[in-house]
């Protein structure tokens, strides 16, 4: 049986613990935790060796999902952050949660590069699973109700995860290979 490496295990748990900030974070009005988590999840992979220059990679890729996705949601009032008016730009948390999530595709979701119905399967249920939990936490709203938030963001998200998987594999294989 092979072994899960440290650095993939920290990511795994290491994520877990970005959204928990950023969603509890936003909800109790201390935003700036999302960032302070993903520094230290940063951190703690570059320490234990994971591949930094691919991390900024989808770190960018992760910015950018967020620039083109987030004000599609807002502008359509189909999702509303708390105490956030923009609705042209994602509030900050929403940024560091984008980023590590998307670094997590070297590491603990790195296996979804070569499983892209999976990645479909596991974008649809967690994209709408995750947003329907932040919204109990109290960090956001469905204005137009949270079943076409869900079926927009299963849409959404089955197609992102598996894009994400996809870029994340290709990138790798062209620096070598790591997670």
């Amino acid at each position: 049986m092979k072994s899960i490496s440290p650095v993939i295990l920290f990511n795994v748990v290491a994520f877990q613990l970005l959204w928990a900030a950023a969603v509890m974070g936003a909800a109790a009005g201390l935003p700036w935790l999302a960032w302070l988590v993903l520094m230290g999840m940063l951190a703690g992979q570059w320490w234990l060796g994971g591949p930094w220059r691919q991390d900024l990679f989808m770190m960018a890729v992760g910015a950018l999902a967020c620039l083109l996705l987030e004000p599609v949601w807002l502008v359509s009032d189909i999702l509303a952050y708390r105490d956030w008016q923009y609705a042209w730009l994602a509030p900050g948390w929403i940024w560091a949660l984008w980023m590590g999530f998307a670094v997590s595709f070297h590491y603990a979701l790195g296996w979804l590069g070569q499983h892209p119905v999976a990645g479909i399967l596991l974008g649809a249920l967690g994209g709408g699973f995750s947003v329907i939990m932040g919204i109990r936490l109290g960090a956001a709203s469905a204005p137009q109700g949270e079943m076409m938030l869900v079926l927009v963001y299963a849409l959404t998200w089955s197609l992102t995860v598996p894009l994400l998987a996809a870029l994340a594999r290709r990138h790798r294989a062209g620096r070598g290979r790591y997670a």
